[in-house]
């Protein structure tokens, strides 16, 4: 006999268990955020009908910048049982940001750069399928800011004009540090691309956290890993430049959960609930899911 329980989820920050489930979810309900979950004996989940990847009974699952209204989580069984949860997702506002002084063709290619800006998306959007497929709980190794110091020079989300021509929303974080300065993985991953030169990104590191989960490094002076190539978190990867469209040394740290875009201060404040879920997991094999070739 199947059971139905409906809990409207209102809190921004949240975590609850149900009876003998022990549902633990944790993260902030609203737009351009990712939340963490575990539960025991769990058979499947789904967002909005649509199933998620699990292993151990932990799964993730974010809001992208613009979502809005109210989504379901459904968690199924081994043992025939069934939660919904109802999520009702808070309003954001973004800060609009006005930058001038950018050169022109950032602002509208030429078409001449029109076929390099192409084939260069082909290779990111190819990238970005093969984490779509990855299992893995990388992230479960915690976040870590990129770099150390740094002036925050741009937020998420923010509607951003340049030279007075509106163009789309920042999808990251920009943090300005002289050049050479040490630039980290944010956690455990596989490199999925190492781009050299792209007309936008300029030299940039892509990294798989597994689940969906994946952080981009943009604008770099130099790159230090390969593609394939797994890397723990806080394991240099690159030192900040200002290549690609970039208007002074700094770093673009962009995150996203599948085509979601997730803002990078948001996961930082997910550490002590990591903690939290790995100390639920009975059996953690580092040697095999959690490390390298998971």
């Amino acid at each position: 006999m199947k059971y139905k329980f409906q809990i409207q989820l209102f809190l921004i920050f949240f975590s609850y268990t149900i009876n003998a489930q022990n549902v633990i979810i944790k993260g902030n309900l609203r737009p351009g955020e990712l939340l963490v979950g575990y539960t025991d004996s769990l058979q499947s989940v789904l967002l909005d009908s649509k199933p998620l990847k699990s292993s151990d009974g932990v799964f993730i699952f974010g809001f992208d910048r613009d979502a809005k209204g109210i989504h379901y989580l459904k968690l199924m069984y081994k043992n025939g049982k069934e939660i919904i949860k109802k999520l009702k997702l808070k309003k954001r506002k973004y800060k609009i940001q006005r930058i001038n002084k950018i050169k022109k063709k950032y602002v509208k290619p030429p078409k001449s750069e029109i076929t390099r800006i192409t084939e260069e998306r082909k290779k990111i959007k190819k990238a970005r399928r093969i984490i779509e497929e990855t299992d893995s709980l990388f992230y479960l190794s915690g976040f870590k800011r990129p770099v150390k110091g740094g002036r925050l020079t741009s937020i998420f989300g923010s509607q951003r004009i340049l030279n007075g021509v509106p163009k789309n929303p920042h999808n990251g974080l920009d943090i300005a540090s002289p050049r050479g300065t040490p630039v980290y993985a944010m956690a455990d991953g596989i490199v999925r691309l190492v781009g050299h030169k792209f007309f936008y990104n300029g030299n940039f590191v892509l990294i798989d956290h597994g689940q969906g989960l994946n952080s981009i490094y943009l604008h770099f002076r130099k790159t230090f890993v390969k593609d394939g190539q797994f890397v723990k978190k806080g394991e240099e990867i690159g030192e900040i430049g200002t290549t690609g469209r970039s208007t002074g040394p700094h770093l673009h740290w962009g995150v996203q959960w599948y085509n979601k875009r997730i803002d990078p201060a948001g996961i930082l404040k997910l550490n002590k609930s990591i903690t939290l879920i790995r100390s639920k997991i009975k059996t953690i094999n580092h040697s095999h899911k959690y490390s390298k070739g998971g």
